[in-house]
C-alpha cells in the first residue's frame, strides 16, 4: 500500500498540473476571443462611418448649388416676362460649376428654333452672356422626332463657370424671340451643380 502514495501523490499532481493548464488554455482563447470581437466590433464601426462620410460627400456633390424655377400663367411665356430674373449672394471660391437651363414644356412650341440667353451679372461689374438654342420638332438621338406632349428639354449654358469673387449675383434669362405670345412653356428652371471634377 504505501509504495502507491508516492504513485497516487505524483497523479494527483499531475492531474492538477493538468487541470491549471486547461483553465489558463481557456483564459487565454477567451482573451483572444474578446480581443478578435473587440477588434471586429471596431473594424465594422470605422467601415459604417466611411460609407456614411463617402455617400454624405456624394450626396453634397449631386446636390444643386442653385436651383430655382420661374411658371408662367396659361403655360405662356409671354413679351411682357421676356426676363426672367433670378438672384443669389455667392462667396468667391475656385470651385467650377455647370450651368443649366431647363425648358418645362406643356407641348412643343410652334416654332423651329427658340433662342435663349443666359446674362450673369455681379454687384463687383463682372458680367458674362450665353445664348442657347432649343429647337422643333424635338429629335431623338436615334434621329426620330419625339411626340409631341409634356417634357423638359435642358441645354447645358456652362460646362465650367467659376464664382471667383464673393459678389451679389444677378441672373437675368432672355427669351429672344419675337411672337408675342409663346404657348406650351410651363416654365423655366434655372440650374447650377457643382461641376464633377475626376481625381
Amino acid at each position: 500500500y504505501f509504495f502507491l502514495v508516492p504513485i497516487l501523490d505524483f497523479i494527483c499532481y499531475f492531474c492538477r498540473n493538468i487541470r491549471t493548464k486547461i483553465r489558463k488554455i481557456k483564459n487565454q482563447i477567451s482573451m483572444n476571443a474578446n480581443f478578435y470581437k473587440h477588434s471586429f466590433i471596431k473594424s465594422t464601426t470605422f467601415l459604417i462611418i466611411s460609407s456614411l462620410i463617402l455617400l454624405i460627400t456624394s450626396c453634397n456633390n449631386d446636390k444643386p448649388f442653385f436651383e430655382e424655377t420661374r411658371t408662367f400663367k396659361d403655360n405662356n411665356w409671354n413679351h411682357d416676362q421676356r426676363i426672367v430674373v433670378f438672384e443669389k449672394n455667392i462667396e468667391g471660391s475656385q470651385t467650377p460649376y455647370e450651368v443649366y437651363l431647363d425648358l418645362d414644356l406643356e407641348k412643343d412650341l410652334d416654332v423651329d428654333e427658340f433662342p435663349v440667353t443666359l446674362s450673369i451679372y455681379s454687384d463687383k461689374g463682372e458680367e458674362s452672356h450665353k445664348q442657347v438654342v432649343y429647337f422643333f420638332p424635338v429629335m431623338s438621338d436615334n434621329g426620330l422626332a419625339i411626340p409631341n406632349g409634356p417634357k423638359i428639354l435642358t441645354k447645358l449654358v456652362y460646362s465650367e463657370k467659376y464664382f471667383n469673387n464673393s459678389a451679389h449675383y444677378t441672373f437675368k434669362i432672355l427669351r429672344k424671340y419675337s411672337k408675342f405670345d409663346l404657348y406650351g412653356i410651363k416654365g423655366v428652371k434655372l440650374r447650377i451643380v457643382p461641376k464633377k471634377v475626376n481625381e
